[in-house]
């Protein structure tokens, strides 16, 4: 087996700190926190705090999270919750297939992209109509204005997808509910946060018996890894997105000197961290292990890659080229030789795909 050198990928180990208390939160935070005993109290002590130390790198009150312990369920609890049976659910093609999904069951609008990624914006809309957005986009990294799109529509029922951008993006615009992907921030798989904005819009729409009680069990280990990662993380995120556009820049400039490939997004219009390319006449399976042989794990959104053996909706809906694609992550501990490295396989690896 080829040893892995450089880690391009979405999926990062967990952030070291988080880790060390994982075990000791299994142990400590085991009980129920409803419940009325010693055991119960120190785990509702625990669960507070975790939500109050991610609330505050949030910028959000402890009171509007509600944890939840897979993505789908959080876009269900974050879209269904504020819609009613006569909304119509306007979203971009961009988003990802969650939404899609969500909005096949009810009457939606789908908003076209453009070539860089940006979701145009529609004319106004009924009152009853709930828009999704993303903030950043979860492949290419292609960052929307949500204050204008939000701007140009009439309604107040705004869902935002925020898995992606997690704290290294402010959200610049008024939302109904959103949802954080605790691995944004290096924290453990399978938790996320839904913050309930305007809690007056939203509704809880799963079956229950207790409307006032809203409880959907996420872990409390990982609630309080994910609060341990996101402390850690905030005290280093300016520098890892210094670190990261340095990065970006130079594997953007190193691709772009390769004849006919797609960049998707500029630096400017992009998390720093993300890195999406499209390379002509290259099988997007070859690239990937022609790159994996020379020790580096990247992403790609290509046809013969992908899990449904189609190619990226996103790349598609941008009408940037879908085949020979890599998508690149940088976290905070790549270094210099990494990405030298990278750039080195990447172009040895087209040029032999190409030959």
């Amino acid at each position: 087996m080829v040893r892995v050198t450089g880690n391009f990928q979405s999926e990062s180990p967990l952030d070291p700190k988080a880790f060390e208390v994982l075990h000791a939160a299994f142990e400590s935070g085991w009980a129920n926190p409803g419940k009325l005993s010693q055991s119960g109290a120190r785990a509702h002590q625990l669960r507070n705090q975790a939500l109050e130390s991610i609330a505050a790198s949030l910028g959000v009150a402890k009171d509007s999270i509600l944890p939840f312990s897979s993505l789908s369920m959080g876009y269900f609890l974050g879209i269904q919750g504020i819609c009613d049976r006569s909304s119509t659910l306007i979203h971009g093609a961009t988003d990802r297939k969650d939404v899609f999904a969500i909005a096949a069951t009810m009457d939606h609008e789908i908003l076209p992209s453009d070539l860089h990624g940006k979701i145009l914006a529609p004319k106004a809309q009924s009152p009853t109509s709930v828009l999704a957005l993303h903030v950043a986009n979860a492949e290419t990294g292609v960052i929307q204005d949500c204050a204008e799109i939000v701007g140009r529509v009439n309604s107040d029922r705004v869902f935002l997808d925020a898995t992606a951008s997690g704290i290294r993006k402010p959200i610049s615009c008024e939302y109904s509910t959103a949802i954080f992907d605790s691995r944004s921030w290096y924290g453990p798989a399978d938790i996320g946060f839904l913050v309930v904005n305007k809690a007056a819009q939203w509704h809880n729409p799963f079956p229950h018996l207790n409307a006032a009680k809203v409880n959907f069990d996420a872990p409390l280990p990982l609630i309080i890894a994910s609060a341990v990662a996101i402390e850690n993380f905030s005290s280093r995120v300016t520098e890892a997105r210094i670190q990261a556009q340095v990065f970006n820049a130079q594997l953007r400039q190193a691709f772009s000197q390769i004849p006919n490939v797609d960049i998707a997004g500029s630096l400017d219009s992009t998390l720093e961290h993300m890195l999406s390319a499209s390379f002509m006449n290259c099988n997007g399976e070859e690239l990937l292990r022609g790159i994996q042989n020379d020790g580096f794990s990247v992403d790609s959104g290509s046809a013969c890659t992908a899990d449904d053996l189609e190619p990226s909706h996103v790349l598609a809906a941008m009408g940037i080229l879908t085949h020979g694609n890599i998508r690149i992550t940088l976290h905070p501990d790549t270094t210099q030789s990494e990405v030298d490295g990278l750039i080195s396989s990447v172009k040895s690896n087209v040029d032999r795909l190409r030959s």
